[in-house]
This record gives structure tokens, C-alpha cells and sequence, in this order.
């Protein structure tokens, strides 16, 4: 008689903790507070609006607009202020993630 094993899947579906509503609304508030500072930080933060209008004047910036097809003032400043919205996002959701990865290496101790 011939047994087959079964591989096992790269991907565990064992099922996991579900989490709460309560969590994922907390880590929504963290997130959008964390996204609040970080464009305080941009606006009040000398070092952080120069190099903020550092990279809208490089040419690869330059090249966003002619890619959008912008051509007013007023097209530029939205699209400056998209883009450091999205990054100030971006930053405090990696931010959010390691922190909550450190807590759950601590919890497994």
C-alpha cells in the first residue's frame, strides 16, 4: 500500500485570534492621530517643510505634474498636499505596524 503525505501549505490556515471591533477601532484612532502629528511635524517642523520643498522641486516631482496634466497653481498645491498627506500616511501605518509587531514579541515572552 502506497501512503501520500500531504505537504504541509506555505501558508498557515489555522485560524487565528479574530480581533475585535474595539482593537481595530483603537488602532483606526492611533493611526489617524499618529497621520495628524506627523503633518504637524511637516508644517511646524523647519527641517521637515525644507526638505518637504526640497522634493517638490526636484525634477521628478516636476514630472508629476505634466503626468497629471496640472497646469494652475492651485493643481500644484493639491497635489503637494496629497502627496504629504499619503506620506505622512504611509509613514505612521509602518510606524503602527513595527509597534505593533514589538508588542507581540514581547506577548510570545
Amino acid at each position: 500500500m502506497l501512503v501520500v503525505k500531504r505537504k504541509r501549505p506555505i501558508f498557515s490556515t489555522s485560524p487565528r485570534k479574530e480581533v475585535s471591533v474595539l482593537s481595530t477601532l483603537g488602532r483606526m484612532v492611533v493611526l489617524l492621530g499618529l497621520t495628524f502629528c506627523l503633518l504637524l511635524l511637516v508644517r511646524f517642523y523647519q527641517p521637515a517643510t525644507h526638505l518637504m520643498q526640497h522634493i517638490v522641486g526636484t525634477s521628478l516631482w516636476q514630472q508629476l505634474y505634466g503626468l497629471f496634466h496640472i497646469e494652475t497653481a492651485l493643481g500644484r498645491e493639491q497635489l503637494i498636499l496629497m502627496g504629504i498627506v499619503l506620506c505622512c500616511f504611509l509613514l505612521a501605518l509602518l510606524v503602527q505596524l513595527v509597534g505593533l509587531w514589538i508588542i507581540g514579541r514581547f506577548r510570545r515572552r
